[in-house]
Order: structure tokens, then C-alpha cells, then sequence
């Protein structure tokens, strides 16, 4: 690997300047200002790791050629720190990094991460501006919870259509690496599109396959819901086998969680039409103070069955058997006792076939 001290602008090298090679990358920058320090180029494997460096003295440009086998992401990183770079390597590419931006002179699979940023660039500049507000009222914090949620899944959408266009790029596999999905079908479908066989080696790969595989393990989805006893904010014995016979719909919240808060109000606007369809709820709250589950009671109005065991997140036996590792969480199941549908959407809740006989 090549060291070199960089004195203004003058380049001091121990060795001679060799030409790339077709299975090397080579990366030259350009710095606003002259810097001091060392610049440092890096990947991450099993952690991350710096491969080379340079150490520059009032210098403003630097470069680095490094030996590649697969397509994978790099790091130019400075110390003292100073805002750094992220790029996708591959042999024979030949990259620029300058104001902020990596620019391609040769090399595709940077050049589709940058379509990809341009893509994405009016979401997040949006995003942005939305983290800026300040909202005065709950009204107005309310809508911007509301836009920002928007604004996210918009991302994610917008992410999933890029991967399903490129399938079989490194790109892909690094966006989708970096999912925030939820549901395990979800993070399927992304891993049945993509490349599973070319990119095993990355980083990227290794992190998807373990956020698919995370999701797997928490999707109790077509199985028997656990039965469970638990107490209501009344004092009241509670178990899951009471509603048989209903479809119930069992809400993991707690006060402090704002989304689920949000959904409650969502799904008590239509409660009356899930009640004609034979749908009963059940609220089962993860707040560890009875007073703090008091008082959202009281703020949002709750209208339903609604428990708690007033137990940490994680020593909470009924969250614990339902695998829950976020909220809101919720849970149909079928009158049979069938875990039929995990976070159903409001238009599924509201298409349910009605329970003939619910008392049965």
C-alpha cells in the first residue's frame, strides 16, 4: 500500500508512481481548505478497519489506490475529524471526492448509488426542513409526526423501486442493507430480489441477511396466539380464551410510545364498524407505573378491554410470548384462536368477513 506525506502542495512519495491496475480503485480528493492531519481509507469487514492513510501538512487534495476483488464500500475518514466520504469501490474504477460528493470517472456501481441520491435528494431535503419545525401545539407537533412518517415511508418506497430496478447490483444489496422495514415478509420479498449469491462476502450482505433473519424469528404470523391471564385498569382478570368466538385485536402500547398512541386514535375512529364485525380489542399496556397507563387512559379516551401488567418492557411475560421488540405491535386473531394477520393496516381490519355467530 502507498504512503504519502503531502507538504502543501507538494508530494513527497518514498516509491514510484505505478499506473492502476485492472484490479485496483483509485480515489483522488480535493479538500475547500488545507488540512493537517492524516486521512485515512477504510472498509468494514467483520468491524471496521482502516487499510491506508495519509498523512497531509497544509495540503488540500489527496489520492489512494487500492488493491479489489468485489464491489464493496470504502471510507475516507480525517483526523482531526472533519465531515468524510462513503463510497462503493470496484476494480478498475476511478472515483473523485470533492465538496461533499464522490464522482465517477469510471466504475458502475457508484454511479448507481448516485442516481440513487439524486432519487431520494427531494425526500431528504425534505426530511430536513421538517426536522428544523418546531411546533408550538400538540395540534401542530401531531402534523408533523404525521408529515415525517410520510415523509419516511416515502423513502423506504422510493429505496424498495431502486433495488427492484437493479437487482442484480451491489447497489442494491448496500440500499437494502440499510432497510428499516418491519415485517418479515417485507424483508423477503427485498432478499428474493436481489443478488443472494455474488455479494455473500460484503458487509452489506451479512447485515440484510441478519436483519431478515431477526424479523423470522419475531413473526408468529398463521400460528396459535399464546393464551395469557392478565388484569385490567379496572382490577378485572383478563385471558385471550375469554374472546373466543370474536376476532380480537390485541394492541401492545405504553404512554410514552407516541406511534401507538397515534394508532389508537386511528383505529377508535372506526371501532364501531370493527365491533359490527365481530372484532373485539384488547389493549395491553408496557408501561411499568399504573399511574402513568391511568392517565393515557384518561387522555385518549380508551374505549376497549385494556390491561397491563405494570412490568419492564422485557420482564413483561405476554410481550415476551409474543416476541415484541418495538410497539406499536398489534396482533389479530381469528376466532379459532389463530394469529391470522401481524400489524394489520386499517383496510384490512375493515374488509374482515363478519362473525356470524360471535358468541360461539
Amino acid at each position: 500500500m502507498k504512503k504519502y506525506l503531502l507538504l502543501g502542495s507538494i508530494l513527497l512519495t518514498g516509491i514510484a508512481c505505478t499506473q492502476q491496475t485492472e484490479k485496483e480503485f483509485s480515489i483522488e480528493g480535493t479538500l475547500e481548505k488545507p488540512f493537517t492531519g492524516t486521512v485515512y481509507l477504510g472498509y468494514i469487514d467483520q468491524k471496521y478497519q482502516n487499510i491506508d492513510s495519509i498523512t497531509l501538512s497544509g495540503a488540500n487534495s489527496f489520492s489512494f489506490t487500492q488493491a479489489i476483488e468485489h464491489p464493496d464500500k470504502y471510507y475516507i475518514r480525517f483526523r482531526p475529524y472533519q465531515s468524510g466520504y462513503e463510497f462503493i469501490a470496484e476494480a478498475g474504477g476511478k472515483y473523485t471526492a470533492s465538496a461533499g460528493a464522490i464522482g465517477v470517472q469510471q466504475g458502475v456501481e457508484q454511479k448507481l448509488m448516485n442516481q440513487y441520491l439524486e432519487t431520494v435528494k427531494p425526500l431528504e431535503e425534505e426530511s430536513q426542513s421538517l426536522m428544523k419545525q418546531n411546533p408550538s401545539t400538540p395540534e401542530a407537533l401531531a402534523t408533523l409526526q404525521k408529515q415525517m412518517n410520510d415523509n419516511f415511508f416515502k423513502r423506504e418506497k422510493a429505496t424498495i423501486d431502486f433495488i427492484k430496478a437493479h437487482p442484480q447490483s451491489y447497489t442494491a444489496v448496500e440500499l437494502a442493507s440499510n432497510l428499516l422495514l418491519r415485517e418479515y415478509p417485507e424483508w423477503k420479498e427485498v432478499y428474493e430480489t436481489i443478488d443472494t449469491l455474488n455479494y455473500t462476502y460484503s458487509y452489506a450482505f451479512k447485515t440484510l441477511k441478519e436483519k431478515m433473519e431477526d424479523a423470522r424469528v419475531i413473526w408468529i404470523q398463521n400460528t396459535q396466539a399464546p393464551d395469557f391471564t392478565t388484569t385490567d385498569i379496572h382490577g378485572k382478570q383478563v385471558k385471550l380464551s375469554d374472546f373466543k368466538g370474536k376476532y380480537v385485536l390485541l394492541d401492545f402500547w405504553a404512554s410514552w410510545c407516541r406511534p401507538c398512541r397515534d394508532k389508537a386514535k386511528e383505529i377508535k375512529a372506526i371501532y364501531p364498524q370493527l365491533q359490527k364485525r365481530g372484532v373485539v380489542m384488547c389493549g395491553i399496556n408496557l408501561d411499568e407505573k399504573k399511574e402513568q397507563w391511568v392517565k393515557a387512559t384518561e387522555e385518549d379516551g380508551i374505549i376497549w378491554t385494556n390491561t397491563s401488567e405494570l412490568k419492564p418492557f422485557n420482564d413483561n411475560a405476554i410481550s415476551q410470548a409474543y416476541k415484541i421488540r418495538q410497539i406499536p405491535a398489534l396482533f389479530l386473531v381469528s376466532p379459532s384462536g389463530e394469529i391470522i394477520k401481524q400489524n394489520p393496516e386499517i383496510e384490512y381490519l375493515l374488509n374482515l368477513p363478519e362473525v356470524t355467530n360471535p358468541n360461539k
